[in-house]
């Protein structure tokens, strides 16, 4: 059985290496560790009432996966106004590929692709985000960046509405730590943004210096989620705008049930 060769270890990634190693596919992800992954500042959340009626099937054929391989988790946040809103969750830290291969994939063929100067043959999976690109030219995959922060110590849940679909979110996405998003999301990214997150993390109680900096670009595809048959053997993903969670599992589940026979 051909193994499958991931290029890029975030959400999408990492998730269709897990489920085919599930089915007993062996699985190796390339990923160079480059500035501006999204997946890192993914805050793990979802809903059904977020997928909307377009992406209702992706959503619940992604649910069976994610607990499948990582358990799913329920969280509860608390409005300002004091109610209380429950949602599901998969942290990051338990997706994201530990030890991918650090090594930047130049060429993509049908069942092949370079790395590190080397040749390596088999299934191949494009998911590297607003990267992808690269190899698919005229794709026309565009970034919007963000920032989420980690506080030391952690806090009680919370959420504040602060747009139509827009919620700043703060609560213990890993053990002993705050996380903080404000849910933005900008092509055109500036430091002033920066400042208004921290503006807002410390309005719901979250005044000292972060500890760690998250900032990525989710990777944005005209028309919507992109999941693209490049070959007999080569596919390519990308698209996931904020559910990179719940695409990337319904994108996994497709390669590896429909794809790798």
């Amino acid at each position: 059985m051909p193994v499958l060769l991931v290029v890029g270890g975030g959400l999408f990634g990492s998730l269709a290496a897990a489920y085919a190693r599930s089915k007993g596919i062996e699985a190796v992800v390339f990923d160079p560790g480059l500035s501006g992954a999204a997946s890192p500042a993914a805050a793990g959340l979802f809903k059904e009432a977020w997928a909307g009626k377009k992406l209702l099937p992706h959503f619940h054929a992604a649910l069976p996966v994610l607990d499948r391989l990582y358990g799913l988790r329920h969280l509860t946040l608390t409005h300002d106004d004091g109610t209380r809103e429950t949602f599901l969750f998969v942290p990051p830290s338990a997706i994201l590929e530990p030890t991918p291969v650090r090594e930047a994939v130049t060429t993509v063929g049908d069942g092949w692709l370079e790395a590190g100067g080397r040749r390596q043959e088999g299934w191949v999976y494009v998911a590297a985000g607003v990267w992808c690109e690269q190899f698919l030219p005229g794709l026309g995959v565009y970034g919007k960046a963000g920032a989420a922060f980690r506080f030391a110590g952690e806090r009680v849940g919370r959420m504040r509405s602060l747009a139509p679909s827009r919620q700043a979110i703060a609560f213990v996405r890993d053990p002993g730590n705050t996380y903080f998003s404000d849910g933005t999301a900008e092509r055109d990214y500036t430091p002033v943004h920066d400042r208004q997150t921290l503006d807002r993390a410390a309005a719901m109680g979250l005044t000292e210096a972060p500890v760690e900096r998250f900032w990525g670009r989710r990777p944005y595809v005209p028309g919507g989620l992109a999941f693209r048959r490049l070959g007999e053997r080569t596919w390519l993903a990308t698209g996931g705008r904020k559910m990179g969670t719940i695409l990337g599992a319904f994108c996994a589940r497709r390669l590896v049930e429909e794809g790798l026979r």
